[in-house]
């Protein structure tokens, strides 16, 4: 039943997919990382990763994704669309999650981490992206996303999926470099920073979303 869930989905998604119109803005800054080697963190609200999918044709990414039986759907349904996943989170098996993450990146992937996810609140920012990037020396691209159609779920994320013929606008921030001298008990610091950044964003180039 599960997989016959993901398939109409999954169906139904690409098709809204190819009806749809998108740009990328600050694309060549991404493009600049990448020719120089650089691996990079997309950090993004875990209402947008719907909207997020036209970005797999200019990266080979890896979504860190909750071991819960939501996260299994997920992970079904992201493999779909041009991304790997390793399941883990902020508050469950995430060393698991950041050992298969290193594999992932070692063979040319940049990881999405959905800040506030699995379960919130919304617009939190935990500290999984700025822990990778720090730990694998990988600069973190904050994302927001702009719609002009859409449906938006009562979930606690504001889930939302895009409708037919709808107009998206992908913002990739300006590169967060990590500081490799950073302690620990400076992370949550550089999360509130990651957090200001991300909703400061959210406010100017989307916020329909607010």
């Amino acid at each position: 039943m599960k997989s016959l869930l993901v398939y109409i989905f999954v169906l139904i998604t690409k098709l809204i997919l190819k009806t749809i119109k998108y740009e990328v803005i600050g694309l060549d800054r991404y493009k600049e990382l990448k020719a120089s080697g650089k691996r990079v963190v997309f950090a993004i609200w875990h209402g947008q990763l719907a909207l997020f999918y036209p970005m797999a044709r200019y990266s080979k990414s890896c979504g860190i994704v909750s071991r819960s039986r939501d996260g299994e759907l997920a992970a079904s349904v992201i493999k779909h669309f041009g991304f790997a996943s390793v399941r883990g989170s902020s508050s469950k098996a995430g060393a698991i999650a950041i050992i298969e993450a290193e594999k992932y990146i070692k063979n040319g992937y940049d990881i999405v981490v959905t800040v506030d996810g699995p379960k919130g609140p919304r617009f939190s920012v935990k500290n999984g992206a700025i822990y990778i990037s720090r730990r694998f020396n990988c600069p973190i691209i904050p994302v927001i996303v702009y719609i002009n159609r859409y449906k938006m779920f009562k979930s606690w994320d504001r889930f939302t999926f895009p409708l037919p013929f709808a107009n998206i606008k992908i913002f990739l921030g300006d590169p967060i470099i990590p500081n490799p001298d950073i302690k620990k008990d400076e992370i949550k610091k550089e999360t509130e920073s990651l957090r200001k950044i991300m909703l400061e964003m959210t406010e100017k180039y989307a916020k329909f979303y607010l």
